[in-house]
């Protein structure tokens, strides 16, 4: 087995011209395919983080019973002191912070213009971590110490006409149905990932959301990790620490509160999969015409081979051989060309890309080269050599010997 190795390590470089068309085909193909799977990996790093962080938290924890009765009976599922569920969970090693949320939806009004809002109530000392990730266009971040203040969206500022100073009413309703009304001053305007939730979202003290609503309880407790990459190893601990409390909790990872990052993943891995069944099949025409060339021209020492008593599993194996190391080859040198092309676009800053649609600003692109991307790449171009391989080895393998030593 290792002399039929050698040999087909030998021929691969038998022809050096068509070999070299051959293994450049595959480190294109091998490069491409690996470019495009990192920058989705990128697109679905910064979409994820962006949507943690500024948005949703890594967990978001309810009492018992939100999901049936946020609608019927909002009240009846309220948390009521979350500070101490608080304080247990924020001592656990990789929590960032812990913070709650009161979140209701209302009529803005500021000066003769009126637009829908959904307004967050935070606690702004646990709020920070959060605030590091949103954009601020103008104005300034809340301040713990201004009861009255209030951000919002830049494009519910265009709705509403308002700038920082001006004060918004926003009208909504108590849980007993009696409407309220709650003013709060524009102290800064931020902008998110997506303009249809900068569209409504308004973000006060929870405080004044608790007024308007007129409650002293929170709808939510948010849990931030310092990495995502620990929530299934944090995820039981802090089922643990919950099951301790008299009453009873449910909790909803971000990944389950997120269907707009699922719909995203799924668009982009469909992508990722036609564009890699296309290289796929130039990698499988161009190594099957490199192999079949080879058995035409080296008919006549397949002949002597079979002659000299090899078999034809031997054949079969030889040019199988041959093919996986022209694959191994390419592939080898893909890693290496991708590692460049992602260092090169690394080093000039990254690519400028478009706002995508539904969102705000564009970005600078990156490929995120992972294990599991080059792997991916790796195995395509693998398959993709070894099945253009077959034909070839068996056509070889079927060569009659007295044929094959007919001089042609």
């Amino acid at each position: 087995m290792p002399d039929l190795v050698f040999l087909s390590l030998r021929n691969i470089f038998r022809n050096a011209r068509r070999t070299t068309i051959t293994v450049f085909s595959i480190v294109v193909g091998f490069a491409a395919m690996a470019c495009f799977g990192g920058f989705i990996e990128f697109s679905f790093e910064g979409l994820r983080e962006n949507t943690i962080r500024t948005q949703l938290g890594h967990l978001q924890i309810y009492a018992e019973g939100y999901w049936e009765k946020r609608v019927s009976d909002l009240e009846s599922v309220l948390i009521t002191g979350p500070e101490e569920v608080e304080e247990r969970i924020a001592e656990l090693p990789g929590v960032a912070t812990v913070t709650h949320r009161l979140t209701f939806s209302g009529l803005g009004t500021a000066g003769n213009a009126t637009v829908n809002m959904s307004v967050v109530g935070v606690d702004l000392e646990g709020e920070q971590e959060f605030s590091d990730f949103e954009i601020l266009v103008d104005g300034r971040p809340l301040d713990p110490g201004d009861p009255e203040g209030g951000l919002i969206g830049e494009e519910l500022r265009n709705g509403l006409g308002a700038r920082v100073g001006d004060w918004v009413t926003v009208l909504t309703s108590s849980f007993d149905g009696v409407i309220n009304a709650v003013d709060f001053r524009v102290a800064g305007v931020v902008r998110s990932a997506s303009r249809e939730y900068d569209s409504v979202f308004a973000k006060v003290p929870i405080e004044l959301a608790q007024r308007a609503r007129e409650t002293d309880k929170v709808e939510r407790i948010i849990v931030l990790l310092e990495d995502t990459g620990d929530l299934p190893e944090l995820l039981p601990r802090i089922e643990e620490i919950l099951a301790g409390f008299d009453r009873k909790f449910e909790i909803r990872r971000w990944d389950e509160l997120a269907g707009f990052y699922e719909a995203v993943v799924a668009l982009y891995t469909g992508l990722f999969r036609v564009f890699a069944g296309i290289v796929g099949v130039v990698v499988m025409f161009s190594v099957a015409n490199t192999m079949t060339m080879a058995v035409f021209e080296r008919t006549a020492e397949i002949g002597a081979l079979r002659a000299i008593g090899a078999r034809r599993s031997t054949l079969i194996a030889m040019f199988l051989f041959e093919g996986l190391g022209v694959g191994l080859i390419g592939s080898g040198l893909g890693v290496a060309a991708s590692w460049l092309l992602a260092a090169a676009v690394e080093a000039v800053g990254g690519i400028p890309m478009p706002p995508p649609p539904g969102m705000t600003q564009g970005f600078q692109a990156y490929f995120n080269l992972t294990g599991a991307v080059l792997l991916s790449a790796f195995a395509v171009t693998m398959v993709a050599t070894l099945v253009s391989s077959v034909y070839p080895a068996f056509a070889a393998s079927r060569i009659r010997i007295v044929e094959a030593l007919q001089p042609s």
